[in-house]
């Protein structure tokens, strides 16, 4: 099979797909979906509420229901990194979400970071902060993805990248890709419709992303990661997660 036709796992996020992360899996097993990102905020999933017992059983139920682990999202507010008030919280935050990603197979943190110019006479410069989380990335050898506008920018953390999130900037998702293969560490699917909403690929009228480019983008440049389907704010995350699942294997079958 040649780099073009690289056939590229679908992980969706769990955290918007039902309340109980036991039935959300089993579901997307019986769906026929190899692979899943989960979030340090679900409830039942947050690190510090689980311990090496509990961190077993989610491993167990992975495995159970035959996923494996695209990565780990933790959106902290960008402003929390800056603001005195937040930053001792949101720096625990980050390390108890790094320690879970390690325990749980080294699989990336996918995070936004603040520019390393954000810093003002009122706000805390976050460089040094910067710092302390590449230096708990390095101590537990795991990926940090930055998807923020400034993740270019910076050197101490790979990519993430969010089709939604750069048109939304006026970006286009498939030079990005196609420019920055080497740091590339977490890729996500999702549309931003015209409406401004997010959204599922596949709808003509509505959809902004091309899907197909976008595709060959990441298979010619070596991705070979799980694409998660980032169903945060869908209107209909499950009807949309299978028109996503349909339009992706259309567009794998194309070439």
């Amino acid at each position: 099979m040649s780099e073009s036709t690289t056939s590229l796992l679908l992980a969706p996020t769990l955290a918007s797909l039902g309340d109980d992360p036991r039935q959300v899996m089993n579901r997307l097993n019986t769906e026929d979906f190899r692979a899943v990102q989960l979030s340090a905020t679900t409830p039942g999933l947050r690190p510090r509420d689980l311990d090496q017992s509990a961190r077993r059983d989610v491993r167990a139920t992975l495995k159970r229901n035959e996923l494996s682990l695209s990565g780990i999202d933790l959106w902290i507010p960008v402003e929390h990194f800056l603001d005195p008030a937040h930053l001792d919280r949101a720096l625990g935050a980050t390390r108890e979400a790094i320690e879970l990603a390690a325990d749980l197979g080294r699989c990336p943190l996918s995070m936004n970071l603040p520019r390393p110019d954000a810093g003002d006479e009122n706000n805390e410069s976050p460089a040094e902060s910067l710092e302390t989380i590449a230096g708990y990335a390095a101590h537990f050898g795991v990926e940090v993805a930055d998807h923020s506008e400034a993740a270019l920018k910076r050197e101490q953390f790979g990519l993430g990248i969010d089709p939604a999130a750069c048109l939304s900037r006026n970006e286009d998702p498939v030079s990005i890709v196609t420019s920055n293969p080497e740091t590339l560490v977490s890729a996500r699917l999702c549309d931003l419709l015209r409406s401004g909403m997010r959204g599922p690929v596949g709808d003509k009228t509505e959809g902004r992303l091309d899907v197909m480019a976008y595709r060959r983008a990441l298979s010619e440049g070596g991705y070979a990661r799980p694409v998660v389907v980032d169903t945060r704010q869908w209107s209909d995350p499950w009807g949309g997660l299978d028109q996503t699942k349909r339009v992706w294997e259309a567009m794998e079958a194309l070439g």
